[in-house]
């Protein structure tokens, strides 16, 4: 009987530590199975969140004037820029005006190439740019980070308001000579172009030319720079006849001329909103760029991401441009 009791009791001492056992096993992966989804939940904990987060909290940005990416790019984003060094180095006005060289489009892409500057803020780059970066054995990454808008402008004397894509091809390839034959007066067209491998010229071949060949123009006709074909339609001999192109911003905001006027493309006008939304038919794509094989740790690379967050896109849109959805 006395053996049958210390059976008993053994078997439940077994039983009493198994339950134990079982139930310390339970509060284990409840805890450990908690733990875990916790870090699925937050999104803080998921490295792959952190560049994507609306607030860019995830992006910590302590550059230094001797840390931060040589910045290069095109006059017309220049103002972009300044207020980029503004946000993120906390500059006044004036330091980050005299912090900011921009060259033209055509020499920011040469400076990228050679590797003078790190980061440059431009349009897509041209046939001819892309040929000098693959001969240099260099590849672009681009990144889109907000929208502005190609336009064409006339002086105001002109009385036409409106012109579709194909009577501008038709103007720039010499089958349209005469502003009569798209509802103007009867007087030859004047229509500048910019040099080869501008910013402007590269937009005017890649989104309203096409595979088009302009008619070969006068020397007189091929400007240097944006504010020289501007003051040309604005104020040059014959001015009321002349038509040129030229960035949105740029001749809304920067180097305003009050004597000439955008024109409609397909019947819509270009304006913020336009832009914004796609329905401006010339709308288009701004980017930061820079080199490929640039570090995947690097400050320029931290910089274009931040530039995605809220907090950039912010500084984007206070440079002029409307910002990427």
């Amino acid at each position: 009987m006395e053996k049958k009791n210390k059976m008993n009791l053994s078997t439940k001492i077994v039983i009493c530590i198994l339950v134990i056992l079982i139930i310390m096993g339970g509060v284990y992966i409840g805890f450990f199975m908690n733990k875990e989804n916790n870090k699925i939940v937050n999104p803080s904990n998921d490295p792959s969140n952190v560049v994507n987060n609306e607030e860019g909290k995830g992006i910590k940005l302590d550059f230094t004037k001797e840390t931060y990416p040589k910045i290069d790019g095109a006059t017309a984003m220049r103002p972009m820029s300044v207020e980029i060094a503004k946000s993120v180095l906390n500059m006044t006005d004036l330091e980050a005006e005299e912090f900011i060289i921009h060259n033209t489009t055509a020499k920011a892409y040469e400076n990228l190439i050679n590797k003078t500057a790190d980061l440059i803020f431009v349009s897509e780059p041209s046939d001819g740019i892309l040929n000098d970066a693959k001969q240099a054995g260099v590849e672009f990454e681009m990144v889109g980070i907000g929208r502005d808008g190609f336009v064409f402008i006339i002086n105001q004397e002109n009385p036409v308001e409106s012109l579709t894509i194909e009577q501008i091809q038709n103007i720039y390839t010499g089958k349209i000579t005469n502003w009569r034959e798209v509802g103007g007066v009867d007087a030859k067209i004047l229509a500048y172009q910019r040099e080869p491998n501008s910013g402007s010229q590269n937009l005017m071949e890649k989104m309203v030319m096409k595979d088009l060949e302009f008619v070969e123009a006068p020397t007189e006709l091929v400007i240097e720079s944006m504010a020289g074909l501007v003051d040309r339609v604005a104020s040059y001999n014959n001015s009321k006849n002349s038509i040129g192109y030229s960035i949105y911003l740029y001749a809304k905001e920067q180097y305003v001329k009050d004597n000439i006027k955008f024109l409609s493309i397909n019947g819509v006008y270009p304006t913020d909103d336009t832009i914004a939304d796609g329905t401006y038919p010339l709308s288009k794509i701004v980017y930061a760029i820079y080199r490929k094989d640039e570090p995947q740790d690097s400050n320029v690379r931290k910089l274009v991401e931040w530039l995605k967050t809220e907090e950039g896109q912010k500084t984007v849109i206070a440079g002029g441009y409307t910002g990427i959805k």
